[in-house]
């Protein structure tokens, strides 16, 4: 047994740990340590270490608690302290298969013991692994137990981080509806209750956050960025901010603030670059994501090949391949990620289905490339969001475009751009437009098509798009030379006297939606509220008599507004 001084400098460490003084914890542990070689020290020196991003040092400590629990008999500590290295290695080293066993150790010890908070945490690091290898079943589960046994034992963290783990592998398997309200009843217990352990609060927001991004919830995932965001900086954890910034950087490339992504996500991959090697994949292909918008293609290339295998660095592989021409390459890497994704973890297959759908129509199988196009829009449509909609919409409306089918097409890039002003991604929405202008040039309406690719070139040219703004100029260019604009004034809308309809506010909307820009922008821009908006471009659609906000644009082109 530790004497009274070592155990009064544990505790006073541990009391700095709560309050988040990593660096005076530090000096307490080995204050400790100087004067007995005792577990408790070297667990809570770890912990300490972890903070500061110090990942070998957390691992050399916690290595020296496990042993010493063991030589104890200690199998409670040294089965908790066991699962807490699973993650260090994965997190810190890459080495999952090290994580295993410190995973196997950790069951095994605790194994036919009396329920105790050591079985929940080893739960939910349980199915952090199993997050991280496609098994969203398994996950779901993993946190269920970890939530029964937060209850059990009164440990709310386990409770809330369960919670959470089980809804964002409900939301990866589909079910959207069930997995956000799972989501929102952990945010309650992790903000509302005393939490034991400070790292909890930041794991529950990982997951919440990675639900919404992944199905474009925007809103509500840039919440708890900023959420994830004051935690991070209030205890100075890199990786904690690392893990924000990389889907706030998302997020804010998807919404067309590239310059705010721009330096989220180099900020992310440099947190993670220091912090937390092993976790730095999704940060690289997030960034590579961006450079790829931005025409720097060389730069992204080099991003997505240092995130190796993961499964998003192979897709984004795939689609440079697709733009560079070689179909069957792109097709190869969509279908190698399918082969590691299992068929339940929908969300988790969805890029690679899209990817495997678009390589298909380039290569002419155009019946299996309209049944993976059907496959992609029967799981948009299970997870319901408009910004998975409108993807699923841009897919159909390229392989329709393949098959010949223009005027699907046509209804298919009209959807996708509805669905993506919904969502507020303007440039997602601005290829959509290109899309549509391309199926109404093959049906002969110039004027409508030039209308269309004059918007998203707007768009492009905003967002600082180069190389699509060169494709809008092309086909621009083709236009003036290959349509005469012959689809007249009239038809949907009734021609210019119906704008007579209009209010002078509903008007200078009208100009603005021709413009390209997406209700937020429009709200921006006039100081109103976007439901302010939403509810005049709905009011200008009745009165002119308009199917979509796509046609909507090529009204306004004939009418002279733009």
């Amino acid at each position: 047994m530790a004497s009274e001084a070592v155990l009064d400098r544990i505790d006073a460490g541990q009391r700095a740990l709560d309050a988040g003084e990593w660096d005076r914890a530090r000096e307490l542990f080995r204050a400790a340590l100087d004067d007995e070689d005792v577990p408790e020290a070297w667990e809570g020196l770890g912990w300490a270490g972890w903070w500061l991003n110090l990942g070998e040092a957390t691992i050399a400590a916690r290595e020296d608690a496990y042993r010493l629990y063991r030589a104890r008999d200690d199998r409670v500590g040294a089965g908790r302290v066991a699962a807490w290295l699973a993650a260090d290695h994965r997190e810190y080293r890459g080495d999952e298969a090290v994580g295993n066993g410190w995973l196997g150790r950790s069951r095994r010890l605790l194994d036919g013991l009396p329920e105790c908070p050591e079985h929940g945490w080893l739960a939910l690091t349980e199915g952090s692994f199993a997050l991280a290898r496609g098994d969203a079943e398994e996950a779901a589960a993993r946190g269920r137990a970890a939530c029964s046994i937060g209850r059990g034992q009164g440990v709310p963290d386990l409770e809330g981080v369960g919670l959470a783990q089980e809804g964002v592998a409900r939301v990866v398997l589909g079910d959207v509806e069930a997995g956000m309200r799972l989501l929102d009843e952990a945010s309650a217990i992790v903000h509302g209750e005393d939490l034991h352990v400070p790292v909890s609060l930041a794991w529950a927001l990982c997951y919440m956050i990675a639900a919404c991004e992944g199905v474009g919830d925007f809103p509500r995932a840039a919440q708890w960025c900023e959420a994830m965001r004051e935690l991070g900086e209030r205890w100075h954890g890199r990786q904690i901010l690392g893990t924000c910034r990389t889907a706030y950087g998302s997020i804010l490339a998807t919404r067309g603030d590239w310059p705010g992504a721009d330096a989220e996500l180099t900020g992310a991959v440099a947190d993670f670059t220091a912090s937390a090697p092993g976790l730095s994949a999704q940060s690289l292909v997030r960034l590579g994501e961006l450079r790829v918008l931005q025409g720097r293609i060389d730069e992204a290339r080099e991003l997505f090949a240092r995130a190796g295998s993961h499964a998003d660095a192979i897709v984004a592989l795939g689609e440079l391949a697709l733009e560079e021409g070689d179909a069957l390459v792109a097709r190869e890497s969509a279908e190698r990620v399918l082969r590691r994704v299992p068929d339940r973890s929908v969300l988790d297959r969805l890029p690679a289905l899209e990817l495997r759908a678009r390589a298909l129509g380039a290569l002419g199988a155009l019946d299996d490339a309209a049944a993976a196009c059907a496959e992609v829009r029967e799981i948009a449509q299970r997870l319901g969001t408009p910004y998975l909609c409108g993807r699923a919409h841009r897919i159909s409306a390229e392989v329709a475009a393949a098959r010949g089918d223009c005027e699907t097409a046509r209804r298919e890039a009209e959807d996708a751009v509805d669905c993506f002003v919904e969502a507020d991604a303007p440039h997602d929405a601005a290829g959509a437009r290109l899309r549509l202008a391309s199926a109404l040039a093959a049906l002969g309406r110039g004027g409508h098509a030039e209308a269309e690719a004059r918007a998203a070139r707007e768009a492009f040219a905003r967002l600082g798009a180069v190389r699509d703004t060169a494709r809008a100029d092309e086909l621009l260019s083709r236009l003036g030379s290959d349509g005469d604009g012959a689809d007249g004034a009239d038809g949907p809308g009734g021609g210019r006297d119906a704008l007579g309809e209009l209010t002078a506010r509903e008007l200078d909307v009208l100009r603005l939606v021709a413009l390209g820009m997406s209700d937020a922008e429009i709200a921006r821009e006039l100081v109103v509220s976007p439901h302010t908006v939403h509810r005049h471009v709905a009011n200008i659609r009745t009165k002119l008599r308009l199917p979509s906000r796509a046609a909507a644009v090529a009204y306004a082109s004939r009418a002279g507004l733009i």
